[in-house]
């Protein structure tokens, strides 16, 4: 038996699959779509070509959506950084989101994003955080400040 193939790229029936279900206004689908597209990554698949799709699905009150969504783009934020400044005004409305497990969220997120390009944008909302009164997201904010910090 063959070990499974890295790097390999989605043939281009289930790309264009994938990004008719990651636009489907059905949230189920959508989610599933990104679920799918997840799996993908996950065993080394290069769905990169989806970025813009799966980062427009960051914006929903799904939290289980939104958590896939991140390690999505926290993946390949390096490798799309021009495609990773869309993501920007999702994660400094999230660090502002009255549930602080969204907050915490995106503040993890903004700080595991190592992109030269959007870390400006970031400094703002993650300094915010550490002022927070909840702990969970005041913690997030000083553990990405700490790694930041030389």
């Amino acid at each position: 038996m063959n070990p499974p193939e890295r790097n390999h790229t989605p043939s281009t029936g289930e790309i264009a699959e994938l990004k008719e279900d990651l636009r489907s206004p059905d949230r189920s689908r959508a989610k599933e779509a990104v679920k799918k597209v997840i799996a993908a990554m996950t065993v080394g698949k290069d769905v990169s070509m989806l970025f813009p799709d799966v980062a427009n699905r960051a914006q929903t009150d799904d939290l289980e959506l939104k958590k896939l969504v991140y390690l999505y783009l926290i993946n390949y934020a390096k490798t799309q950084p021009d495609l990773a400044i869309m993501a920007v005004n999702t994660f400094v409305k999230d660090a502002q989101d009255p549930n602080p497990l969204v907050r915490a969220l995106a503040v993890r997120t903004m700080g595991c994003i190592r992109v030269d390009k959007i870390v400006e944008y970031l400094c703002d909302p993650l300094a915010r955080a550490l002022k927070v009164s909840c702990p969970l997201v005041g913690e997030r904010g000083k553990q990405k400040r700490r790694k930041r910090d030389p």
